[in-house]
Formats: structure tokens, C-alpha cells, sequence
């Protein structure tokens, strides 16, 4: 069964019972599965509907632009994640300014049981609600014993020694460490966007490249990297280099894809990069020539990578 998306939307004339969490879940890393999954079990073992009702945009991005956290999955993946996990719904739940200033107990009367009836309540330990997270776990245990609800707290999960974060995937992500930042999500990292005309350069190079625009996610740190390429329903294997060009000067940070054995136009169209390793960091070559060199040698270091996949 395909997952159904902005499910509360289409709520008009009664409130479902289910088995459900709230959150922002960016990256959906193996903390937020271990969390979600107790939710689908916990809905298919009571006969209920199990849900996910996520903030969107981040609440950061509405609370304080300037410090704006770079997501790691936009609503769309998550909702493509989560399909595959077995959910049933997913819930946008819009954060605004007015949803910023509700009361602890009007989030919880107007976001949540307005729209749905939790049989099952399920949070990790650090959940908070309401204007300024006033709302804390002992007024929703109480919320929790007046309307009848199972509230669950789960513990926080580690990996390595270290708690998952969405925070720290991040941090990895700008270092280039994509097969650590795979380790905690579960899956390699995926960055999707449209591509875009660029400056035409590596086909003179002969390695012809997929410009990617319109990035709503954090780009990983600058560097060649082997990579899977969804494109539409087909998978393909690729390289991608991430930086400003050094050896040609560019200003712009530029996201590039050469697809091995491809050879058609990919203007306008969707690409998902899957990070599987980084190859190297960005290198300045005295000349075209030498960057070539290397480009065949990233590109027979990919191919090895990536064949070890299949």
C-alpha cells in the first residue's frame, strides 16, 4: 500500500483512531526509525492506523532564519522513506508563526486531537511542545491520563557510543564523511534536484556532466564522490564532484554528475544522488590535461566501488 501523504489534510468529517508520533525527523536516521517502527508495530498489533505527523518547514527556518539548520531530507523523501518502512500515513503539519505561539495545551487540543484520536502516543525522551517548548513530558503524561491515551517514551538510541542526531549527520556531511553519515541514517544520503544548464565544460573534457539546481538539502562537502543516480525509476552508476572548479577559477559552487555508459539529455529532469563514498577532496591541476588524468582515475576508482554494491 502506497503511504498516503499530507493524510490530515483530507480529514474532514470524523478523527481516525491511531497509533502516532510527532516531530521534525530530519534525515529520519536510525534513532527516528527505531521510534517509528515501535509505532507501525504497535498500530498493526492493535488494529489501528499508524501516523507520522512531521513539522514543515523546520520550525528553525520560522523561529530564527538566520541560523536556519540545511535539512537533510525534504518532505518528499521522508515520505519515500517511510513507504518503505510500512507507515501508513504521513501528516504535514505546517509551523508558522501562529502555530509557534499556541499554548502547550491548544497545540495539543488544536494540532493533534482536533484532526485524530491517538489510541497509542509514542515520543522520544526530549519531546517538546507549545509556544517556547513550554510543554514538557509531565503536562503530556497528563494530557496523556485525561483523554485515555497509552503514552510511550522511548529511550534514546546510540550508535557507536553516540546518540543519533540529526546535528551530528550534518556535521559529517560537510566533512565529506557520507559512509559515517550512511552509518547513522541507515542508508546512503540522498541530495535530489533538477538539473540545470551549466557551463558545458566537461563535455569538452569528455566527461559530460549532469548540472543539479534547485537543492532544498545540505550539499555535501566539497570533493569527488562515487555515487548512485536515480533517475526516474532506473538506477545508475556515477561520480559526482561537489566545489567552486578551482583549476578553471569558478566563484559558484556547483554540483556535478557524470553518469557512466549515459549518453542522453537530462535537462529538466529529477535526479536523486545517492553518496556512497568520497573518493577525494577538491584539487586545483596546473592545466585541463592533468584534471582529465585524474578524472579517469576517479572514474575507474567509482566503477570498483560501486560494482562491489551489486
Amino acid at each position: 500500500m502506497l503511504i498516503s501523504r499530507n493524510w490530515l489534510s483530507k480529514i474532514q468529517s470524523h478523527r481516525p483512531r491511531v497509533a502516532m508520533t510527532v516531530g521534525v525527523f530530519d534525515g529520519l536516521h536510525l534513532g527516528h526509525r527505531y521510534l517509528i517502527e515501535k509505532v507501525i508495530q504497535r498500530a498493526q498489533s492493535l488494529n489501528l492506523q499508524s501516523l507520522v505527523l512531521t513539522f514543515d518547514p523546520h520550525p528553525i527556518a520560522v523561529l530564527s532564519p538566520k541560523s536556519d539548520p540545511e535539512i537533510l531530507t525534504t518532505f518528499e523523501q521522508k515520505a519515500e522513506v517511510l513507504e518503505g518502512w510500512g507507515l501508513d500515513h504521513l501528516g504535514r503539519l505546517e509551523f508558522s508563526q501562529n502555530l509557534s505561539h499556541m499554548s502547550a495545551d491548544e497545540f495539543l487540543t488544536e494540532a493533534i486531537w482536533s484532526r485524530v484520536e491517538p489510541h497509542e502516543f509514542i515520543i522520544g525522551p526530549d519531546f517538546r511542545y507549545g509556544r517556547n517548548a513550554e510543554g514538557h513530558l509531565e503536562s503530556l503524561k497528563k494530557w496523556a491520563k485525561d483523554k485515555k491515551i497509552h503514552l510511550t517514551v522511548v529511550k534514546l538510541q546510540m550508535g557507536d557510543e553516540v546518540s543519533y542526531s540529526s546535528s551530528r549527520v550534518r556535521g559529517l556531511l560537510k566533512i565529506g564523511l557520507v559512509q559515517a553519515a550512511a552509518a547513522s541514517l541507515g542508508r546512503p544520503y540522498r541530495l535530489s534536484g533538477i538539473v540545470i544548464d551549466g557551463s558545458h565544460r566537461g563535455r569538452k573534457l569528455g566527461f559530460p556532466t549532469a548540472n543539479l539546481g534547485q537543492v532544498k538539502q545540505l550539499i555535501p562537502g566539497p570533493g569527488v564522490y562515487a555515487v548512485k543516480v536515480k533517475l526516474n525509476d532506473t538506477y545508475h552508476d556515477g561520480m559526482t564532484s561537489i566545489g567552486h572548479n578551482p583549476t578553471f577559477g569558478s566563484p559558484y559552487l556547483t554540483v556535478e554528475t557524470f553518469l557512466f555508459d549515459f549518453d542522453q539529455s537530462l535537462y529538466g529532469q529529477r535526479l536523486d544522488l545517492d553518496f556512497i563514498d568520497q573518493m577525494r577532496g577538491m584539487v586545483r591541476f596546473p592545466d585541463p590535461q592533468s584534471l582529465v588524468k585524474q578524472l579517469k582515475t576517479d572514474e575507474e576508482r567509482a566503477r570498483s566501488i560501486l560494482t562491489k554494491l551489486d
